[in-house]
């Protein structure tokens, strides 16, 4: 037996099973696949979920908020004794004391939520994106977090990446490969060709800049990817500080809402008479969901055709296909050049335990929802029998989940450490990096769509 074949077995007898239940990477996917298993429920019969609140754009506070069934405001009281019920043994089993996950959560679920209503309120809503509840949500965090003491309960429970974790697993949903067959090459093509060649350059732009390898693969996951999502997978691929996450988070919703408002402006300019160009272009250059979604519709209205809008979406969809992608690729490039030991030998087992545990998760909940999507004699047939288990299921309680991150993701990043990392080169990168993912998701999209 060879030495590299001992040290290998050594390596599966040292297995420790432990970490399925005490590492929040699992709990994520655990937590996840139940409340996609809750929400599959309504395909089959009458919704589990359906009671769970959504936010609408509203000029009356009381109006706010909307059910499938039952008083919504009610309903949100619901909802927070639920997720209480669900979390809180996994909670203790990571490390947080009960009576500090009650309090904590319980403070981070309510501010979550009134800053997530706050972002569809109307005239906010209108004038930039009901996404702009998430940035609420981090400034909220920010002030409490650099406040002289933050209490140790709040802290412990601002578990930022468990959240985004879990609403990346409960994302892969509204990923369905439907929509390949859908929409044939064209978006295909345009992901394939577009996202390496943005990261790449990201990437090297954020290297050139003076950014470190992992604090310049997370961003150039957050701005050549698909945003937050993609930038929090990449720092848990790669072991990055959850610092560097929290600064690309941030700069992800603070360039979208600038780059949601300009660029459709740039695409009536260019692309006045193709718009299902400029709708790729948005779809290919806006980080955010809803901001992509609304500038999408932003040249819809300037172009007087809703393929724009159409567009933008489903080029969107093809591109948060990345997000496991990217994870994967990267752990396995960390494992086996970046962080690798002169001498050593990588086992699988290493690849194993560095990879992102929930988009085992991301891929089985799209690749589910998809199989049963294409058992129908018609692609629309499909979608539309699964379309509940998104719309009173998965989506709300992802949206949560994401307002959850932003809060946690403020209350855990102290100013001084912003500081002690310096903001200016970050976003300097994260600047360049937006210019050139424009410029090049221009050309990708004028290509690929010119001929549609």
């Amino acid at each position: 037996m060879t030495e590299g074949r001992k040290s290998a077995d050594v390596s599966w007898r040292k297995v420790d099973w432990s970490s399925l239940y005490r590492k929040e990477d699992w709990w994520a996917l655990w937590v996840g696949l139940l409340f996609f298993l809750l929400a599959l429920q309504v395909y089959y019969g009458p919704s589990v979920l359906g009671w769970v609140p959504r936010a609408q754009v509203y000029d009356d506070l009381g109006k706010a908020l909307v059910s499938s069934y039952g008083n919504p405001w009610v309903n949100l009281a619901g909802l927070w004794v639920l997720l209480l019920a669900i979390l809180i043994l996994p909670a203790s089993l990571v490390g947080i004391r009960p009576g500090k996950w009650v309090a904590g959560f319980s403070t981070i679920f309510w501010l979550a939520w009134v800053a997530w209503i706050a972002g569809f309120y109307q005239p906010v809503a209108k004038a930039l994106t009901s996404e702009i509840g998430f940035l609420f949500a981090l400034l909220i965090g920010l002030a409490i977090g650099n406040l002289p003491k933050v209490p140790s309960w709040l802290r412990d429970s601002a578990r930022g990446e468990w959240f985004i974790k879990t609403a990346v697993v409960l994302l892969g949903s509204k990923i369905l490969l439907t929509s390949f067959a859908k929409y044939g090459l064209q978006a295909l093509v345009a992901v394939v060709v577009g996202v390496p060649i943005m990261w790449l350059v990201a990437y090297l732009i954020s290297r050139r800049v003076g950014l470190n390898r992992e604090f310049a693969a997370t961003l150039s996951s957050g701005v050549g990817v698909c945003g937050v999502s993609a930038a929090v997978a990449t720092a848990a691929a790669i072991e990055a500080p959850a610092i560097y996450a929290t600064i690309v988070s941030s700069a992800v919703v603070l360039f979208g809402a600038l780059i949601m408002v300009l660029l459709p402006l740039l695409a009536k300019v260019f692309f006045l008479a193709q718009p299902v160009i400029a709708g790729a272009w948005m779809g290919l250059s806006v980080k955010t969901d809803g901001a992509a979604a609304s500038s999408g519709q932003i040249v819809a209205v300037l172009t007087n055709s809703d393929t724009a809008l159409n567009t933008a979406v489903m080029v969107k969809v093809f591109l948060d296909v990345w997000i496991g992608l990217i994870a994967f690729l990267l752990a396995i490039i960390w494992v086996s050049k970046v962080k690798r030991q002169p001498a050593s030998s990588i086992s699988p087992l290493q690849i194993w335990y560095r990879f992102p545990k929930f988009v085992i998760g991301y891929f089985f909940t799209s690749l589910f929802l998809s199989a049963i999507a294409f058992s129908y004699p018609t692609v629309a047939e499909g979608e539309k029998a699964i379309q509940p288990v998104i719309s009173q299921g998965t989506d709300p309680i992802r949206l949560a989940f994401f307002a959850f991150t932003f809060l946690a993701i403020g209350i855990n990043a102290r100013f001084q450490s912003f500081k002690e990392i310096g903001l200016g080169k970050p976003l300097i990168a994260y600047g360049l990096g937006s210019l050139w993912v424009i410029v090049w998701g221009g050309i990708v999209a004028y290509f690929v769509f010119g001929r549609f």
